[in-house]
C-alpha cells in the first residue's frame, strides 16, 4: 500500500531524514513514533509530495506518489490543519465532498454516518468557531473518510483530544482495519500506539531505529524477571527480582536455600520506555 525507499532530506545543510525505509502492508495499522524534531512530519510531507526528497522515492498503491491518481483513494490529516471557523461543520464536509466529486444525493446519508462515527451528530449546523478543539479534530478526521479511502495517512490524529475523543478515533481506526483499510499514523501518545498498532517504526534523529510488531519490540527489551517462590512446606509466597543476566544464579540460590519456584515472569519495557531510552542515548551522544 505504501513503500518508502531510502528517502533523505536536508534543510539548510542539516540532514533531517537519513535513508528512511519502510513498507506498510494492506489492512494494517502502522504507528510512526519519535520525539519532537525526529523527522515524523517531514517524512509524512515527503510521502504526500508536499516536500521533495533529496534522494529515494515513495510508492503509493504501487505508483509514484507524484501520480495525482493515487489521491482518489487516499485520506490525509495534517498535523496542524487550518479550517475556517466562519462556516458550519456541514459546509466544511460539503467542501471536502466537492473536492472528491461526491454526488449531492449521496451526501446526506454519508455525512450522517460520518458525524455519528465521530460523535458530532447534532452540531453540524453550528459554526466551527463554536466547536472545542477536540470537536474540530474529530470533524477533520471525519473529513478524511469522505472519499472512502483505502489508505489513511494521519499526522497526530489524537492531538487535542481528551480520553473519550481518543477512544472514539481509536474505535474508528479499528473498524477501518476490520474493513480491510490501511492506516499509517504518527503520534506522541505512546499508549495509543501500543494498543492500536500492528507494527511500529521508531524514528530518532531522522533515522529509523526500530521497525517491527509492537509485541516483538517489547519482547526483545527485558528489564528483568520476577520470581515467585516459597519455602518447601510453607504457604507464604515470596517475590524476588533478577536482572536479565542474574536469573539463573538467583534460581540456583533459591533452590539451595530450600525454595520451591512457583513462577518466573519477564518484566518488559513498555514501548514508551523503549522510546525514552533511545532519546536519552541520543542526548548522551550529543
Amino acid at each position: 500500500m505504501l513503500k518508502v525507499e531510502s528517502i533523505s532530506k536536508k534543510f539548510k545543510e542539516k540532514l533531517v531524514i537519513k535513508e528512511v525505509t519502510f513498507e506498510i502492508l494492506e489492512g494494517e495499522i502502522f504507528g510512526f513514533i519519535g520525539p519532537n524534531g525526529a523527522g515524523k512530519t517531514t517524512t509524512i510531507k515527503i510521502i504526500m509530495d508536499f516536500v521533495k526528497p533529496d534522494s529515494g522515492r515513495v510508492l503509493i498503491f504501487g505508483r509514484p506518489n507524484t501520480d495525482i491518481s493515487v489521491r482518489r483513494k487516499l485520506g490525509f490529516l495534517p498535523e496542524r490543519p487550518y479550517i475556517y471557523g466562519s462556516i458550519t461543520g456541514k459546509e466544511y464536509l460539503d467542501f471536502c465532498a466537492d473536492v472528491f466529486g461526491v454526488p449531492y444525493y449521496e451526501r446526506r446519508k454519508l455525512f450522517s454516518r460520518l458525524l455519528e462515527l465521530v460523535d458530532l451528530t447534532g452540531v453540524e449546523e453550528q459554526l466551527i468557531s463554536s466547536y472545542s478543539k477536540g470537536m474540530v479534530q474529530r470533524l477533520l478526521f471525519a473529513s478524511t473518510l469522505i472519499n472512502d479511502p483505502d489508505l489513511l495517512i494521519l499526522d497526530e490524529p489524537m492531538s487535542g483530544l481528551d480520553p473519550v475523543g481518543r477512544n472514539i478515533i481509536a474505535s474508528v481506526m479499528k473498524d477501518l482495519k476490520e474493513k480491510g483499510k490501511t492506516v499509517f499514523y504518527s503520534s506522541h501518545i505512546i499508549q495509543d500506539v501500543e494498543r492500536l498498532s500492528d507494527r511500529v517504526a521508531v524514528i530518532v534523529d531522522g533515522e529509523i531505529k526500530l521497525l517491527d510488531s509492537v509485541a516483538n519490540i517489547v519482547q526483545n527489551f527485558l528489564k528483568g524477571y520476577q520470581v515467585t517462590a516459597r519455602k518447601v512446606g510453607s504457604s507464604n509466597l515470596e517475590v524476588f527480582r533478577a536482572e536479565p543476566d542474574e536469573l539463573w544464579p538467583l534460581l540456583e540460590r533459591l533452590k539451595t536455600e530450600g525454595y520451591e519456584i512457583i513462577s518466573v515472569e519477564p518484566e518488559r519495557l513498555s514501548l514508551e520506555e523503549i522510546l525514552v531510552s533511545y532519546i536519552q542515548r541520543k542526548r548522551r551522544a550529543g
